[in-house]
């Protein structure tokens, strides 16, 4: 991680997996700067929300890039030396763990966490490993039909368990629109709360529907009825609409790939380079009636929760 890195860059984390596995002692100065720099920003976070808000200039658009500064002002002080001294602290303590024991044996540390393990996650969901073409919901679902207005999920979000649940069929669908998968992941984080709010069938089954997909005329598979909240003219108002169900997450990540992938209306979004001008394609392509949906999916991808559970 060096100085002139951008914080709001999933390829960072990337590039410092790929480090760790080349020489893994070395890379250890690069993830204490990496730990040091999240600890600044969640302190700079917790010293921004005791101040007041409110003044002629305060919306979602300014504190957004607020918080992307101080992120990338937490990243500057860790890689640039002018932070607490965390880093330093961690690093001497990780090279002790891999100092010769008194036997003459080298004592190794534990890996570190920087490749996603694919162990099993108690949630319901396909964990196995997703080829590229992946099979498009089809009559070979469940028979469920249409079926009465769904419940809304109580569980309690989980954002390491969630990209955990993901990350595999995030790279698929990434691969296929040329996309990061974080981005894919970021997008279903904000339309599900972390899952929390995952869309559910009556009978409390999950629609595993993570991008909030509306089942429009040319929707053959089962649906959901749920009441959601839609802008009008920039005014939100209740309503039920029609949502797809899907059998698994695989078969929703596929789904949302060719949804974006063969789409005119979506050029932009497969086609930018960075994450806010993902956002931004997003909405001006009207994935979503929310006049603040770019901001908010921006939010979730600077926000130290998120990198955190992509780390893990």
């Amino acid at each position: 991680m060096s100085a002139a890195t951008l914080a709001l860059d999933p390829r960072a984390l990337a590039q410092l997996r790929q480090a760790a596995k080349a020489d893994a002692p070395a890379s250890l100065a690069g993830v204490a700067r990496e730990f040091e720099g999240l600890f600044l920003g969640i302190l700079l976070k917790s010293m921004r929300a005791t101040a007041p808000e409110g003044g002629p200039f305060d919306s979602e658009t300014t504190r957004l890039y607020r918080e992307l500064s101080d992120q990338q002002l937490a990243r500057t002080l860790a890689t640039s030396g002018r932070g607490m001294g965390i880093a330093d602290m961690l690093l001497a303590q990780m090279k002790r763990a891999t100092l010769p024991a008194p036997n003459g044996v080298t004592a190794e540390a534990a890996p570190l966490p920087l490749q996603r393990e694919a162990a099993p996650i108690p949630l319901q969901r396909e964990r196995a490993a997703l080829p590229l073409k992946t099979r498009l919901p089809g009559s070979d679902m469940m028979p469920l039909g249409r079926v009465p207005v769904a419940p809304a999920a109580t569980t309690s979000p989980n954002p390491r368990a969630f990209v955990s649940a993901v990350w595999d069929h995030a790279v698929a669908a990434g691969r296929e629109l040329g996309v990061p998968p974080a981005f894919l992941v970021a997008q279903a984080a904000l339309e599900s709360g972390w899952g929390a709010r995952e869309i559910r069938l009556p009978d409390g089954r999950p629609s595993h529907n993570l991008f909030g997909i509306k089942a429009g005329a040319d929707w053959t598979g089962p649906t959901v009825d749920v009441a959601t909240t839609e802008y009008v003219n920039g005014q939100p108002g209740s309503q039920v609409a029609r949502f797809r169900v899907y059998g698994s997450y695989a078969e929703a990540f596929a789904d949302y790939a060719r949804l974006i992938g063969r789409s005119e209306r979506y050029q932009a979004v497969r086609q930018a380079g960075d994450f806010t001008a993902f956002a931004q394609a997003l909405q001006q392509a009207g994935y979503a009636t929310d006049p603040a949906y770019a901001t908010k999916l921006a939010r979730v991808m600077a926000s130290p929760v998120f990198r955190e559970a992509l780390a893990a």
